[in-house]
């Protein structure tokens, strides 16, 4: 009997030892123990007495613990007799400030100042944005560098623009008639030698959607950008200068705005301008056409508005109507061909509707980037028309899709329609009539000038080479470059420019103008400031 009393004795010694080894650990057991808690700048002594989470624990004394606080040891951790708790309070702020923003300065070269003289044409303004940066705080001490969050224009910079004197290269190339072309922003001319270059105004830039020269070379049309920095993009106003063969031209600004389209009307008595308008828009292509079309009567003297005949009323009839309707009036002014991205054709002058000669699906990969194709517009003297039209398609691709791109002529007068008339051009073709020409046995004739493409089954991004052809589309020779330099990259805008006796072509090559030999193929290069572009050669010697 006494030796069970000592082993019951001796298990009730070891039970009580382990049960205290338990609550030692935070077990279950009964008492209370204490945990030590560091957190906002104190540190305080707690007592519990059941088993619970480091995040149990903190909720049941009131310590709330953030997203970004760190606890130490972590919440999921079991209390135990004698743990430190510590809550590191993590705070991440934004603070922001304002910091200038130099403006970049831009050198601009032209041929309107001497080599290496200097000219700000644009004063630079600083701008202003605001900075914001991420910065995170522990405990109330940053930590780590603060790291940019956002940065947000304030003030807008404008960049400082000089023009820098660039000497045109050592040509001297006899030209017929008058030469007009853009370079630097401005109106260039030349008179009857390359090396007679001038220029034809100072000031606004031109904005390059209106660039055209009478027949006779004597007046210019243009359109340059509004002044005013809160207008939208594309508004413009349209400029002309009466006579470019004054030693100090005037230019006098004409009654339209937001002009999209202009061209001196062949064939009138006084000169008159014809003009096609949009509406300007904050959104991609930054207007809407209206499709419209005047012509307006002015005084040869004052270029002052003496009438204005309202032929195309306002409209959006036809493939992507917002993009506009090209207009060309004829050489002798009584037709005016229009084309749209889906189809060509003739303004009716006595109702202003609109009769169609070609059709063919528009090219829709185009839009892709914001853009709407559509085709240029050529006459010859003789009443032919020239185009460019959207091909069948070369393999399986649909109409829209077509990597193939012809050249088609129609004359309305006979109601003769070759289409195609010349096979896989290009989409940058820009086919060109040259002005009438007598041949060895004293025939009128006329030849083509148009861009063909290396890759005609990439037009849109190869490279390309002059060709002439005559006007059946026979005898088509390479011109310029040729396979040992680069191709062109044509603009259609720019066009090809015609002297008028046909011996030469002017033309942009790697943004510089260049005057072509048509026989021998010669090529001179007339600029260097490569800013040069729209060509236009009058029609008269």
């Amino acid at each position: 009997m006494k030796r069970q009393n000592i082993i019951l004795m001796l298990v009730l010694v070891l039970a009580a030892g382990l049960l205290a080894a338990c609550d030692n650990k935070g077990g279950s057991g009964s008492g209370e123990y204490s945990v030590t808690v560091s957190v906002d700048g104190t540190n305080r002594v707690y007592t519990y007495s059941r088993q619970m989470s480091v995040g149990q624990f903190l909720q049941s004394i009131g310590v709330t613990v953030n997203d970004l606080d760190q606890v130490n040891p972590p919440l999921y951790t079991q209390l135990a007799n004698g743990m430190r708790i510590a809550v590191s309070r993590v705070v991440e702020r934004t603070e922001c400030e304002d910091q200038p923003v130099e403006p970049n300065v831009i050198e601009q070269p032209t041929h309107q100042l001497a080599a290496g003289e200097r000219q700000v044409i644009q004063t630079g303004v600083a701008g202003v944005e605001t900075v914001c940066y991420r910065i995170v705080e522990q405990d109330g001490q940053q930590i780590g560098d603060r790291s940019e969050s956002s940065r947000t224009p304030k003030v807008t910079t404008r960049d400082e623009v000089i023009a820098v004197g660039v000497a045109p290269p050592n040509t001297s190339v006899p030209i017929d008639g008058r030469l007009a072309f853009i370079s630097g922003g401005q109106a260039m001319i030349i008179d009857n030698n390359t090396n007679l270059l001038r220029p034809l105004t100072s000031g606004e830039q031109l904005d390059k959607r209106v660039f055209d020269l009478s027949a006779d070379g004597l007046r210019l049309v243009y359109t340059v950008s509004t002044a005013d920095p809160n207008d939208p993009e594309f508004s413009n106003e349209l400029w002309a200068v009466m006579n470019t063969g004054a030693s100090a031209p005037d230019a006098v600004q004409l009654v339209p705005t937001d002009v999209i389209y202009a061209q001196w009307v062949p064939g009138r008595e006084n000169p008159a301008v014809s003009y096609s308008t949009a509406s300007p828009v904050n959104d991609v292509p930054n207007w809407q056409a209206y499709n419209d079309l005047y012509v307006m009567e002015l005084d040869p003297a004052t270029g002052d508005t003496v009438a204005v005949d309202d032929i195309v009323p306002q409209n959006s009839i036809g493939a992507y109507a917002y993009w506009g309707r090209r207009y060309r009036w004829s050489d002798d002014g009584t037709h005016v061909a229009w084309a749209l991205a889906d189809s060509v054709g003739l303004v009716n002058l006595e109702t202003g509707d609109f009769q169609t000669l070609l059709s063919f699906p528009e090219y829709a990969t185009a839009l892709v980037s914001y853009w709407v194709w559509v085709p240029t517009l050529s006459w010859s003297e003789d009443g032919h028309l020239i185009t460019t039209i959207h091909g069948a398609p070369y393999g399986s691709e649909s109409p829209e899709d077509s990597i193939i791109f012809d050249t088609a002529v129609a004359n309305p007068a006979d109601s003769l329609l070759i289409a195609p008339f010349l096979t896989q051009t290009g989409i940058w073709t820009t086919p060109t009539y040259s002005p009438p020409t007598i041949d060895a046995v004293g025939d009128e004739r006329y030849s083509i000038a148009y861009f063909q493409a290396r890759d005609p089954l990439n037009s849109p991004g190869a490279q390309y080479d002059l060709w002439i052809a005559d006007s059946d589309g026979s005898n088509a020779r390479l011109v310029f470059p040729g396979s040992s330099r680069s191709g062109l990259r044509p603009d259609p805008e720019d066009g090809i420019a015609w002297s008028p006796t046909g011996r030469q072509i002017a033309l942009i090559y790697q943004s510089n103008l260049w005057i072509v030999d048509v026989q021998t193929g010669e090529g001179t290069q007339i600029t260097s400031d490569g800013q040069s572009s729209r060509p236009r050669w009058s029609r008269e010697p």
